[in-house]
């Protein structure tokens, strides 16, 4: 009996912290959205190429640009999760150079992730991905921890 309590007091829990979202909802899943006033901008999706660089490792994308553009530094994704876990997802700054675009991870001095706040907004999934401090001018890509898969963006 106890232990039932104890299920029901933590569902409870669950629930009341997720927010009560009436936005935009994402036509696919696992596919992050630049959620832009009432509109949702589905994010480039590549997949990055890797390569040692050093101890540690670069990443690729093709392309000098992406074709997924936002004027605000502080932007906020919705991503209906299903296989991707939102928590896993990390955020890099990337180099423009030679008709591409890259990042490194690890080796002697990597970038850090920048800082996200993930929110769930639904038990189905639904989530808010929120951007904790401004961006400059440049391209960005959303990367999943121990996968190729990317999400891209540059905010001008």
């Amino acid at each position: 009996m106890l232990h039932r309590l104890w299920i029901v007091a933590i569902v409870a829990a669950v629930c009341a912290s997720a927010q009560k979202y009436t936005g935009p909802l994402p036509g696919k899943s696992d596919l992050p959205y630049i959620k832009q006033a009432a509109t949702l901008i589905p994010m480039e999706t590549a997949e990055a190429r890797s390569e040692k660089a050093g101890s540690g490792t670069r990443f690729v994308i093709e392309g000098a640009a992406s074709p997924v553009k936002t004027p605000i530094p502080l932007p906020v994704f919705i991503l209906k999760a299903q296989k991707l876990a939102a928590e896993r997802l990390q955020l890099y700054k990337m180099e423009a150079r030679e008709g591409h675009r890259e990042y490194v991870v690890g080796g002697a001095s990597p970038p850090d992730p920048l800082h996200l706040e993930v929110t769930r907004l639904s038990a189905d999934g639904l989530c808010r991905i929120a951007v904790s401090d401004p961006l400059d001018a440049g391209e960005y890509v959303l990367s999943a921890d121990g996968s190729n898969q990317v999400f891209c963006f540059q905010v001008f």
